[in-house]
């Protein structure tokens, strides 16, 4: 198997669309939005969708999962932020966009979160056609918490995790499998997250079981009693388990993930023979640099043709 790996520091054919309920993508409106993707009321499960205006589909699809500490945020990407700019980049492309919501740590811990994203996922293949989407050309994308959502979905996707990372949330009979997986500033080793912040010299953050990661497993991820739970949550340990191509983007001053993080899941794929790539860029973290620069927007939309164009 030839591996992609590659590390840098960066500064500074069309069918007929497919009938259905498509409307043109606005930099502003979804084409479709509060889309219910898990087949109930539960308001946490829906995704808004936009599709580009300028070419006909079958659309190779980004699912872009939000961060927020797993805590907070939402699927809305309003066109002045950098989430716009992104999906605005990739809209010109030819890239259709699905933003996902899922349920937060208040309410239900790991894997809930990644049960949601998957269950997403399943949903958009099975309705692939009623959009125009391309079916075997999903990729994944995410920031921070998201970042860690979206490795999770693409190295454990079409049930390489296994029953207790798949889920049964929504319809289950499409795989959740991805071609691809760009992750911003990802966080993938719970274990070590608040020793790598010291590491960094970086000012003290919550740990324990009050902290975010800690929310996320249910108790203190450096707690033996939880090793399992975070060692189960962490991106790290379930590298090799497909070959999916992996972009992780992170800032050298990123004291709220260190970028050591990547550094170590960046090892760990490249050790395991998974294509993996990785952008470094001066600034810390959801630094406006990753959206925002045309060097670090050219190196995320070279990545997604070459293993979703072609």
């Amino acid at each position: 198997m030839i591996t992609a790996a590659v590390i840098a520091v960066v500064v500074g054919s069309t069918s007929a669309s497919a009938t259905g309920d498509i409307s043109p993508m606005s930099s502003r409106v979804p084409s479709q939005s509060d889309v219910a993707y898990a087949g109930d009321t539960d308001t946490a499960h829906r995704l808004d969708l936009y599709l580009p205006q300028a070419t006909s589909g079958p659309f190779p699809l980004v699912v872009f999962v939000h961060g927020g500490a797993w805590s907070f945020g939402d699927k809305a990407m309003p066109v002045n932020t950098s989430y716009g700019t992104l999906r605005k980049v990739l809209a010109e492309r030819g890239y259709a966009v699905a933003s996902v919501r899922y349920r937060f740590v208040s309410r239900d811990p790991f894997p809930a979160q990644l049960h949601d994203v998957k269950a997403a996922i399943r949903f958009l293949r099975i309705h692939a056609n009623r959009w125009g989407l391309d079916e075997k050309r999903f990729a994944v994308a995410g920031d921070s918490a998201g970042g860690q959502l979206a490795l999770m979905a693409g190295l454990t996707g079409g049930g390489a995790g296994g029953d207790s990372l798949e889920g049964r949330v929504g319809a289950v009979e499409a795989s959740s499998a991805v071609r691809a997986v760009v992750a911003y500033y990802p966080v993938t080793d719970l274990v070590r997250l608040f020793t790598d912040r010291t590491s960094a010299g970086c000012p003290v953050i919550a740990r324990g079981p009050r902290s975010a990661e800690g929310r996320l497993v249910g108790g203190d991820p450096e707690a033996e009693s939880m090793r399992e739970a975070a060692l189960n949550a962490s991106p790290l340990s379930h590298a090799g388990q497909t070959r999916t191509p992996v972009l992780l983007m992170h800032g050298t001053t990123d004291c709220v993930v260190p970028q050591s993080q990547s550094r170590r899941m960046y090892a760990a794929l490249r050790g395991s023979g998974t294509p993996v790539e990785m952008r470094l860029a001066p600034g810390g973290h959801s630094a406006p640099v990753f959206y925002r620069d045309p060097a670090m927007q050219g190196q995320v939309l070279d990545f997604l043709d070459r293993h979703l164009q072609h």
